[in-house]
């Protein structure tokens, strides 16, 4: 729920100043933090719109999706933050790790859609199935831009997109039901090296799960998901917290790889 004298505009304000210097916003000022997950879900929106140079929003990401990573965190539940056009590889993306505050390369499933989902009544797992057009391999490039993001505040890192940075999607695989995609493995390879494994059930149960929490989230917040967006469904494994000079190849049994250089 939002505060009735909740301004969220001077928080957004604030990250959007630091994001453009491209300096870490771990010492955002306790005055301007949102205190709810609503509140922070209004700054993320204008912080979306302050960051148009980025072009506009080609989906979402869901974070939070494993125990391991909740744990991690300190978040007890997913959370979501969108994602903006500039940020998109095909896949295989080249980066410079000095242009990060601390990177880190997630192993994902993401969905594209066919049809939108959500914005009224409760949707399910069936209807979330049948939303989605293709599904891609795909790695989230995220960035600790917090300090200590135990205790950065959940409403905090959802105004900032939930650590977002980017994302590398692999090529669109439309047989994707004949996967089982709670039996997918995920993997995490630097320079040929596996150094982080996955399944698709260790994300809600059911990567697909994910797309449901997402739509049922958007509806409260008076959204929805739109045909042709992407959604990515959470990290199978843990984040590998990257360093220059790594290759990383993330693989997805049945959908594919991708790969990330940093420079």
């Amino acid at each position: 729920m939002t505060r009735s004298d909740f301004d969220p505009r001077p928080c957004a304000d604030w990250i959007v100043a630091r994001r453009h210097a491209g300096t870490a916003i771990a010492a955002l000022p306790a005055d301007l933090k949102p205190r709810t997950e609503d509140e922070g879900y209004a700054v993320q929106a204008l912080v979306r719109d302050g960051l148009s140079a980025r072009g506009p929003s080609i989906g979402w990401k869901v974070g939070a999706t494993t125990p391991a990573m909740q744990g991690l965190l300190n978040v007890p539940a997913p959370c979501a933050g969108e994602m903006h056009a500039a940020g998109r590889h095909d896949r295989h993306a080249r980066l410079a790790a000095a242009s990060f505050t601390r990177v880190g390369i997630e192993c994902e499933i993401a969905a594209e859609l066919a049809t939108p989902l959500g914005g009224a009544g409760k949707v399910d797992l069936a209807q979330a199935r049948a939303a989605v057009r293709n599904l891609h391999a795909a790695a989230e490039i995220v960035d600790d831009r917090y300090g200590d993001f135990r205790h950065f505040g959940v409403p905090s890192l959802i105004a900032d997109f939930f650590f977002h940075a980017g994302v590398v999607l692999g090529p669109p695989v439309a047989a994707w039901r004949d996967i089982d995609l709670e039996r997918v493995e995920g993997t995490t390879a630097v320079d040929g090296e596996v150094k982080l494994r996955g399944r698709g059930a260790d994300v809600l149960g059911n990567p697909l799960a994910s797309l449901v929490w997402l739509a049922n989230r958007l509806t409260a917040l008076g959204r929805r998901l739109e045909a042709g967006q992407i959604v990515m469904l959470g990290s199978l494994p843990l984040p590998y917290w990257a360093k220059a000079g790594d290759r990383v190849t993330v693989t997805l049994n049945g959908l594919g790889a991708v790969t990330i250089d940093l420079d």
